[in-house]
């Protein structure tokens, strides 16, 4: 645990903040936050901060200093989250999972290309209660196993959402989001609540990490922050829930001009150590793939980023 030398005092918890980009200012390594957490304080959940809270950077007493964060509860509204936005859309299907969901048959005036507002008809919908909303989505590319070979799951686009209207053996919804294109024989799914697992704590694994990124998603800053990554382990390699990972890029090969190569004049012949560019919290983890969100990333991460223990 290294403490921030230019960590403030306190902090007034703002709206739009979330738990990692608080840690950070208190601490350079924010995945060690429950670490300093007081646990004998009344507020037991550090997810569930408030905008107006004010939190504190203090020393318990004892034989020697040791930091804790102390919250004064002062705020109120909607407690801050740092990864509820992306939980409710897994991003890797399996073959079955897609091949199962219901699916748009045809819309009412037979477009290509469906738009917000137009009303669809779905096949294979069951149990789905009159005024459900479901994620429109197309399979994209299957995603194998960098090392391996072997079929992870397929990539998953959403073009957006809609609402059922009637459930009958052809159904009826309407579309009520478009962000991308929406076609005949896109596929639907139900909305998954995973917010639960935000109360789980952001934590280094204790064991020895090594996957590969296999896909990225929703890149929003151009060096990487915010993106959504699936790496190629899950559940059966221990993966879990608030895991901070390490992203790191391969070491590129250099001529070494010293040690001859063995092989030609000229040729590369030493590979550099591989540099870290980013941290990832895992924040979903499935039986072979896990999915995190990228933070500090210092370049863009890109796929077949090598994943490690930060």
């Amino acid at each position: 645990m290294i403490l921030n030398p230019n960590a403030p005092n306190s902090y007034v918890v703002k709206k739009g903040d979330t738990l990692w980009g608080i840690a950070r200012k208190f601490l350079n390594t924010p995945w060690h936050w429950p670490e300093i957490w007081d646990k004998n304080q009344r507020i037991a959940n550090p997810h569930e901060l408030y905008p107006g809270d004010i939190l504190t950077l203090d020393y318990a007493s004892g034989g020697k200093l040791q930091p804790r964060i102390r919250v004064d509860r002062k705020g109120y509204g909607e407690p801050i989250a740092t990864l509820v936005s992306f939980m409710v859309w897994p991003k890797v299907l399996d073959e079955a999972t897609i091949k199962n969901a219901p699916y748009i048959l045809a819309s009412r005036d037979d477009h290509h290309l469906i738009a917000e507002g137009e009303t669809v008809y779905v096949k294979n919908l069951r149990n789905a209660p009159v005024g459900a909303r479901y994620g429109i989505f197309h399979p994209d590319k299957a995603l194998h196993d960098p090392r391996t070979g072997q079929l992870l799951g397929y990539e998953v686009t959403y073009g957006g959402y809609g609402r059922i209207e009637r459930v009958e053996a052809t159904s009826t919804a309407t579309v009520l989001e478009a962000h991308r294109e929406i076609r005949k024989g896109d596929r639907l799914l139900a909305p998954v609540n995973e917010v639960a697992n935000l109360k789980g704590v952001i934590h280094a694994p204790t064991t020895k990490v090594r996957a590969d990124i296999v896909t990225l998603f929703d890149a929003e800053y151009i060096s990487g922050n915010y993106m959504i990554a699936v790496i190629n382990k899950g559940q059966r390699d221990h993966i879990e829930v608030g895991h901070t990972l390490g992203v790191y890029t391969p070491g590129r090969y250099v001529v070494d001009e010293v040690e001859t190569c063995k092989r030609k004049s000229g040729a590369v012949c030493s590979q550099l150590p591989p540099e870290k560019v980013a941290n990832l919290v895992i924040y979903k983890v499935t039986d072979r793939v896990s999915y995190g969100l990228v933070m500090d990333a210092s370049r863009e991460v890109r796929d077949g980023d090598e994943i490690g223990n930060p």
